[in-house]
């Protein structure tokens, strides 16, 4: 159920931003779920690789790396996903960017929401600690 809310908000993000953005340019609707789809393929399957390759970096700036973490990967998965589809394009690195910190940051809003509805649900086994 999860996963399908996910691809639903980055479809809605990706048709969003190809209105918004003039150098991100998707053919119509279904190349936005195409694009969803293959993005969040390639984020399970290449995005560990990404992670752990920025992990050395990330301890050697004493963590600051980690908070822009999401963002890098999102950028290479995004490029990644650009050379993929035919009917997918981005101009620059400026609308890559962009893109990719518009996704991360809904990404992260859905995260947070996910959270506090699962956290706001009614458990019948919940231990009430007085």
């Amino acid at each position: 159920m999860y996963t399908l809310l996910h691809l639903a908000v980055l479809t809605i993000t990706v048709l969003l931003l190809a209105r918004v953005l003039p150098g991100f340019r998707i053919r119509g609707a279904s190349t936005a779920v195409t694009v969803a789809v293959v993005f969040s393929l390639l984020n399970w399957s290449v995005g560990w690789l990404v992670k752990v390759m920025l992990f050395l970096p990330a301890i050697l700036t004493l963590g600051l790396l980690f908070l822009i973490f999401p963002l890098i990967v999102n950028v290479v998965v995004l490029w990644l996903t650009d050379k993929v589809l035919a009917s997918f394009e981005l101009a620059d690195r400026r609308t890559l960017w962009l893109a990719a910190l518009a996704i991360t940051l809904v990404n992260f809003a859905v995260h947070v929401a996910l959270r506090a509805h699962a956290g706001a649900s009614w458990d019948p086994n919940a231990v009430v600690h007085v």
